[in-house]
């Protein structure tokens, strides 16, 4: 599928920045249009994250986590698109801490294995697991205080 929209491209690692792109750009997406509530509205803001992130790449790839680095971008785009959308898959982020609340959402409500999640947002296997344990923790103790 081709797009439109061609993020900046970094003068050096090119190939490298266009092959994180693609393997990002559908997951993004999704996350993006529960976060967002429209499509449209989605696709811009992952090709606004996208062309930050081809103007500072190298830097990025001097960090330990380009992944990591990306998610965050991503996250705090949406948020700031979003900041009027209540959607029911949105809700986790009214009760859960960011990152608990993304991996809920990626997991839980976009269906991706739990290291398919954590490796979009930038986690180890294990971080991921851990993650997701202490959200359903948390939502636990969140449903059992309203309920009692």
């Amino acid at each position: 599928m081709r797009h439109s929209h061609h993020a900046v491209r970094p003068a050096r690692f090119r190939l490298e920045f266009a092959a994180f792109c693609e393997a990002n750009r559908d997951a993004y997406v999704r996350y993006a249009q529960v976060r967002i509530d429209d499509h449209a509205e989605a696709r811009r803001c992952v090709d606004a994250v996208f062309d930050a992130l081809g103007a500072k790449w190298v830097a990025v790839l001097r960090g330990e986590r380009p992944a990591a680095c990306a998610w965050k971008d991503l996250r705090t785009e949406t948020a700031q698109r979003s900041a009027c959308v209540a959607g029911r898959a949105g809700r986790f982020h009214t009760f859960l801490r960011e990152d608990q609340a993304d991996m809920m959402l990626l997991h839980r409500h976009l269906q991706l294995p739990v290291d398919d999640a954590g490796g979009l947002m930038g986690l180890a296997d294990h971080e991921a697991r851990a993650l997701l344990r202490g959200a359903e923790r948390a939502l636990r103790t969140f449903l059992d205080y309203c309920e009692g």
